[in-house]
């Protein structure tokens, strides 16, 4: 009989990605999913204490022990949703509620040839959008100015332009407004540089035997440029550190094949 040969098993890693982040008394609290991950990469590195021997007069090595490890990767995602851009930010996610209730003299600071957002306060710095029934006034409210002619609007961003040359001069003046009721998704930064909690990697390999991936504990690190603004096509990526820790009960990385009915 010939020599048998290992049959080689290529692997082109697809699958889908699952965040399950830790709560204060690090417990679990149930996966996100990610979406879209192109690329999940770890790297393993250790130091070793090596020993040499003084019995001869050639130092020589004669013992040498691995005692670290580290294991950390990165994690590269381009599903931009508000969960996403949340744990990027290491901020939080809520949703915003704007009531369609009218709003008079909201007095503001203008110069002519300056845009204003209307809403914006310290508690709401990004103002008000989508409204309707749009008036600015003079500081006493008794004259009311022209649209087209003093300012100009963006109804739907919730803007206005003041026109230069118009009866509008630097001082203060009214707006009055009435934003449409809607309930939409807000995300902002937190103080927090590092998030905490498991990772799953579902396997869907193009090709190769799928194996799911489960990192019991790891921190996420947000890292790399977000572009606000950019001239190319490429769609925006998410960049996180990883570091798989190992838990008190637990090992640090596990990865398993699938059961098949034999």
């Amino acid at each position: 009989m010939p020599i048998q040969h290992v049959k080689n098993e290529y692997l082109i890693p697809r699958g889908r990605v699952y965040f399950d982040p830790f709560d204060a008394n690090e417990q679990l609290t149930g996966e996100i999913a990610l979406g879209n991950c192109p690329g999940i990469t770890l790297s393993i590195s250790t130091e070793k204490s090596d020993h040499f021997s003084s019995e001869t007069g050639l130092r020589q090595k004669d013992g040498s022990w691995v005692i670290q490890v580290d294991r950390t990767g990165t994690v590269n995602c381009d599903n931009f949703s508000p969960s996403n851009a949340a744990l990027w930010l290491s901020g939080t996610l809520e949703k915003k509620t704007q009531a369609a209730t009218p709003v008079t003299g909201e007095l503001r600071n203008v110069i002519p040839g300056r845009q204003y957002q209307l809403g914006a306060t310290a508690a709401n710095p990004l103002g008000v959008r989508n409204v309707s029934v749009v008036t600015v006034k003079d500081e006493a409210g008794t004259a009311t100015y022209i649209a087209g002619t003093d300012y100009n609007l963006d109804l739907e961003t919730g803007r206005v332009q003041i026109i230069e040359g118009g009866a509008i001069v630097a001082g203060k003046v009214q707006f009055g407004y009435t934003p449409v009721a809607a309930s939409f998704e807000s995300v902002k930064s937190g103080g927090k540089s590092e998030l905490q909690g498991a990772l799953r990697v579902v396997s869907d390999n193009a090709t190769g035997g799928n194996r799911d991936w489960y990192l019991p504990k790891v921190t996420l690190t947000p890292s790399g440029d977000l572009a606000l603004i950019a001239e190319g096509t490429d769609v925006v990526a998410m960049e996180f550190g990883l570091e798989a820790l190992k838990p008190a009960n637990g090992e640090a990385i596990y990865c398993d094949g699938r059961p098949v009915v034999v």
